[in-house]
């Protein structure tokens, strides 16, 4: 075994303390054979390649791989604890799974391994799993931060049909027990600003190619500049910008990139800045800064886009919906003020080059082609049921697409469920993700009717699947999420895609299978359709919303 000189374990220490994990590496790299190093120098160098913001894939790929091996070796729970972030972040885990379940039988109380099996179930798309051990998790009653478990837990529950909305809400309220514990932020104190134009801020850590940066870059390249002054708050790292960031901070008037501030220092700077009101774009999802919004950095703020459900927080004034996702009798399931748009929620720019529709299948084909290109996480338990016996009792093929990326083991595990239900899995294609935008539109021509997920649905694609002319058949739903679907339908006058329950779905669905010529023929005159709806009228959209802005600030 490698023995290191005291001034060799001051330097590798002093990188690492200090953060310089490339040098750290090097460092260990040049050290000799890998496996003749200690094994808290083996953890440290695989730990160093999970926290290296320079690492890559094979980066995670390889410290999974050092980590398992002195898992198997020495049953080490530091390198446990690093293996579960390092397959989290490589979105590899059939080597992490056998290790969390074997600790967990002998110590079900392990925050860390209750965690990581809840973020890998989730991952992996098995929601109600995950929300186990998320529920195990939180009745640790553990001292944890804003930003833990039950925050965590509430999100996940947008995926699971038995969470009514009722439900949700009495643990939404719950929320706000979280933060009061909590005595990390000064007391806002409401001024009476005087800027001479509306300034609204607006934060998210998805500016870039991402169902919110998608909808958001139509909007805020719209919004009349000379009647507001609109500042960004981008808690995307510098190293994910894209080409949609690039257009969306052209067209603010101030940006600021946040991820590197923490909560105290944000909430301080951003109240600095006299903001008239406050939108945030993300909620509870990946990238969300919840945290400043609960201590209130603003007089008005809104949730909006990015998370389509109450935040539970006293200090979330409103929210915005649409007449068809929040009933006037609903009010009272939400604990912000509901903002309600006219026609639809959110409305998303026109694609300047949209592929040209080409009927793929040959009408002597009688195969018809069901598709879905929504989140696999969105698949639930019932969406399988339902798709399963579509699939069983018609003679039909379906198309799925992930969109966070093609995963080999996530696509196993939904296999898998289908299995169970006696699917075929040569009816079933998995396609992978595109280059382009414009290549991942044209796997659209693949399909005659797409299938909404439920009750998680989606909106991105029932948007891009609706403009390449393919109509969603989607579910009634019963809250704010779950109504996405039956919002755009009926936006579009396609109330007779809205099904009323599973057997209904299942019944639609199989009819219109029998129809395939006359679903083929209507796909052009379907798109000019769409074209012309509320759903692409960005510019009405815009005008409504700014509406709104100003009323609230002559009513505050």
């Amino acid at each position: 075994m490698i023995r290191l000189s005291d001034n060799q374990k001051i330097k590798l220490k002093t990188f690492y303390e200090n953060k310089e994990y490339s040098n750290f590496e090097i460092e260990v790299e040049s050290l000799g054979d890998f496996n003749d190093l200690p094994e808290f120098l083996k953890v440290g160098y695989a730990g160093s390649k999970v926290l290296n913001p320079n690492s890559k894939k094979k980066d995670y790929m390889l410290a999974v791989s050092l980590l398992d091996k002195v898992v198997k070796e020495n049953n080490n729970k530091e390198a446990l604890y690093n293996l579960i972030a390092a397959s989290i972040k490589s979105e590899t885990y059939h080597q992490t799974i056998p290790h969390l379940i074997e600790h967990y039988n002998l110590d079900n109380k392990d925050p860390k391994i209750l965690e990581g099996l809840a973020k890998i179930n989730f991952d992996l798309g098995n929601i109600d799993v995950a929300i186990k051990y998320y529920s195990e998790l939180e009745n640790l009653n553990l001292d944890k931060t804003i930003n833990g478990t039950r925050l965590t837990c509430l999100f996940s529950k947008n995926y699971l049909s038995e969470i009514t909305q009722e439900k949700y809400f009495e643990e939404s309220s719950k929320i706000q027990n979280v933060f009061d514990k909590q005595s990390l932020f000064s007391t806002f104190k409401d001024i009476n600003n005087n800027n001479k134009k509306l300034k609204v801020g607006f934060l998210s850590g998805d500016f870039k190619q991402h169902s919110v940066g998608t909808f958001f870059k139509g909007f805020i390249s719209r919004i009349n500049k000379k009647d507001f002054n609109i500042v960004g708050f981008s808690n995307l790292g510098i190293n994910k910008h894209d080409d949609v960031t690039k257009i969306i901070k052209s067209n603010f008037n101030e940006w600021h990139d946040i991820l590197h501030l923490s909560d105290e220092r944000l909430i301080d700077f951003i109240r600095s800045l006299n903001i008239d009101i406050l939108i945030d774009l993300s909620g509870y999802s990946l990238g969300n800064r919840i945290n400043i919004f609960a201590a209130r950095c603003s007089p008005i703020q809104i949730i909006w886009l990015g998370y389509n459900n109450s935040t539970g927080l006293k200090n979330m004034d409103y929210i915005l919906a649409d007449f068809n996702l929040i009933k006037e009798s609903e009010r009272h399931l939400y604990v912000e003020k509901i903002l309600y748009l006219p026609k639809i929620w959110n409305a998303m720019e026109k694609h300047n080059n949209l592929p040209e529709l080409v009927e793929l299948a040959d009408l002597k084909d009688n195969v018809f082609n069901f598709g879905s290109f929504n989140n696999f996480k969105k698949i639930s338990s019932e969406t399988v049921l339902v798709w399963s016996k579509i699939l069983n009792t018609s003679n039909s093929r379906l198309f799925l697409k992930n969109s966070p990326g093609y995963n080999e083991e996530v696509i196993n595990n939904l296999k898998s469920k289908f299995q169970k239900k006696n699917v075929d899995l040569n009816k079933i294609i998995f396609l992978k993700n595109k280059k382009t935008y414009e290549e991942h539109l044209q796997d659209y021509n693949k399909i005659d009717l797409s299938l909404d997920t439920f009750p998680y649905p989606g909106v991105t694609t029932s948007f891009e699947s609706n403009s390449m002319g393919v109509p969603v058949l989607t579910l009634k739903g019963f809250n704010l999420n779950s109504r996405c679907g039956e919002s755009i339908n009926k936006n579009l006058k396609l109330e007779d895609f809205i099904a009323k329950n599973y057997d209904d779905y299942l019944n639609k669905a199989v009819l219109l299978s029998k129809k395939k010529k006359n679903t083929i023929l209507l796909r052009r005159l379907h798109r000019q359709k769409i074209m012309v709806s509320s759903l692409f009228d960005i510019d009405n959209f815009t005008i409504e919303l700014s509406k709104i802005l100003k009323s609230l600030k002559k009513i505050k």
